[in-house]
Formats: C-alpha cells, sequence, structure tokens
C-alpha cells in the first residue's frame, strides 16, 4: 500500500481492522525474517476478518480486550478448541499487529495488555514475562532509597545476561556513553556487547555510584565459586520477583527476565537470528526455546 493511500487511511474518520492490519502487514514486511512474515502473515488477515465478521468491530480504534480474547479464544476451522500454545500464538500476533500500529500512529492502546491465558506447559517451563511484569519488578527492585545492588542485578538481566555471567560483569565492563555492556558468555552462551535498557543504564549508574571503585564486581562480593556466584545472582532475581508478586506463577522464574529481554529484540526485528545473537545462543533453536515461541503451532 502506498504512503499516499496509507495517510487517506489514517485520516479517514473510520478505519477498518482489516485495512488497519494489511497496513501493519506491510510495515512488518521490512526487513523481517521469512519465520516471521509466514507468522504474522497467516495470523493478521484472520483477526481483521474475525474483527469485522464476528465482532462487528469496524474501526481498529474501537477493539477492546475482550473482541481480541474472543479470536484469541475462537475454534480452529475445524471445530476443535485451540491450544494454549496457539492461544498464546495468537496472543503474540496480535500484540504485534497492534505496535506496528502504535508505532504509525493508527492507534493509541494495546487491547492485549490485560489478556491473560493460562500457563503453557501446566508451569514446568520457563516464559518470559510481560511488559507490565518487568515494570513491577523494577519497582520492586528498588526497595529502599539506597538499594543498587538488586536493580543493577535485574538491569543485567534485562540486558540478557545469564546468572552465570551477571556476577561476572566488573565496573570496567560498562559503557554508560553507548549503554552497554560486556557480558562474558558460559559454557552455553557466546560473550558478547549487550544493550542496557534505559531503565538499566539509570541503575547501573546508580550502582557504579554506590561502589565508588574500579575494576570489581557490579554485584557480587567476595570470592566464592562460580556456583555461589551464579546462585547469588539467582537469588536476587528471585527475590526480586517475590516481591514484586510474580512467583505465584511457577512459569516465572530469575530466568524470565532474559527470555522477556529475547523476546523483545525478536519482537522488534522479527528477527530468530537478532534474537539469537543478542542472547548469546549458539543455534536459533535454544534462542526459540528461551523466548518461548512455537513455530509449528497453528492459527
Amino acid at each position: 500500500m502506498s504512503e499516499g493511500i496509507a495517510l487517506a487511511v489514517a485520516l479517514s474518520t473510520r478505519l477498518a481492522p482489516r485495512v488497519a492490519l494489511e497496513l501493519a502487514l506491510d510495515r512488518s514486511t521490512v526487513d523481517r525474517s521469512d519465520q516471521y512474515l509466514l507468522w504474522v502473515g497467516r495470523l493478521l488477515p484472520k483477526l481483521g476478518r474475525f474483527l469485522e465478521d464476528a465482532r462487528g468491530v469496524h474501526d481498529i480504534r474501537l477493539v477492546a480486550t475482550r473482541d481480541v480474547a474472543a479470536w484469541v479464544d475462537a475454534p480452529l476451522p475445524s471445530g476443535v478448541r485451540p491450544s494454549v500454545a496457539t492461544r498464546h500464538n495468537r496472543r503474540s500476533a496480535a500484540s504485534a499487529g497492534f505496535r506496528l500500529l502504535r508505532e504509525l500512529g493508527l492507534m493509541d492502546h494495546d487491547p492485549t495488555l490485560d489478556l491473560d491465558l493460562p500457563l503453557r506447559g501446566r508451569g514446568r517451563q520457563t516464559r518470559p514475562l510481560t511488559d507490565s511484569e518487568v515494570e513491577a519488578g523494577r519497582a520492586a527492585s528498588l526497595r529502599t532509597l539506597s538499594e543498587s545492588r538488586l536493580p543493577a542485578v535485574w538491569a543485567l538481566a534485562e540486558a540478557t545476561a545469564t546468572t552465570h555471567e551477571i556476577p561476572r560483569v566488573r565496573t570496567g565492563d560498562v559503557d554508560l556513553d553507548s549503554g552497554t555492556v560486556r557480558l562474558s558468555g558460559s559454557a552455553k552462551t557466546q560473550p558478547r556487547t549487550a544493550e542496557l535498557t534505559a531503565w538499566g543504564v539509570n541503575a547501573i549508574t546508580a550502582r557504579l555510584e554506590a561502589l565508588a571503585a574500579q575494576n570489581m564486581s557490579l554485584t557480587y562480593q567476595g570470592k566464592g565459586s562460580a556456583r555461589s556466584m551464579q546462585a547469588s545472582s539467582s537469588a536476587a532475581l528471585a527475590k526480586t520477583l517475590r516481591e514484586a508478586g510474580l512467583r505465584t506463577d511457577p512459569s516465572v522464574k530469575p530466568e524470565s527476565v532474559r527470555a522477556w529481554a529475547g523476546l523483545r529484540v525478536w519482537m522488534q526485528t522479527g528477527l530468530i537470528e537478532t534474537a539469537a545473537r543478542a542472547l548469546g545462543c549458539t543455534s536459533l533453536d535454544t534462542a526459540v526455546t528461551v523466548i518461548g515461541y512455537e513455530w509449528a503451532e497453528g492459527a
């Protein structure tokens, strides 16, 4: 669709879901992987048709959470109830579409934000946090005005660091000017330069000011074993998750923060290869497992 048509649509009094989601699909074709395009291209048109035909929604800006929930839970063409994985994939596709529409200035809300679903894998697997859960974790890490270690641990996890890598990050590994941190890698991850979130930059800045020392671990004191160092980081993340009220979900674990970071990269780029590099994964299959997406699930 040309820019002129897109502008005309944006300025119209009513923005039909099919047309709006076609715009989102056009937007998603820029620098996206074939896997991403297959996924989005299959699901977004179905969502547009469902909103208009089954829900009677004829303006995308009027879509409510209940409308998206109805699509997420809608039976498959065979009449079979969708699996939990399929419902999660539908919600993820809808979220991606609405995010693209917000970037285009065609929507100002996310109707998937309050859409809750049953756990994948009955709680056995680790799932990524949601954006709102990350916000809750950030707040919980700042228990007191003087607290700097827990926010720093959380910030490094937001930058894709594993619990093995977190205690090995030293003050000299941080570049506040570029908002990046060097991660050492491990037996399962590659060494890499990772991007801190904007919140993470502030948290790490506060930690550096609190330490007022050079070439020391940002988050671990002492000379413990590799196992105790990793356990310390896991405990710090678990503590923050617990204080944020998130540990009641058995699929939320310390690795969920890093999984959120990887999923965020994939949602922004549509490239599982980019997410794998950000996570330091040595294979695409590992990256897919970390971010919790199941390519084979249907619509």
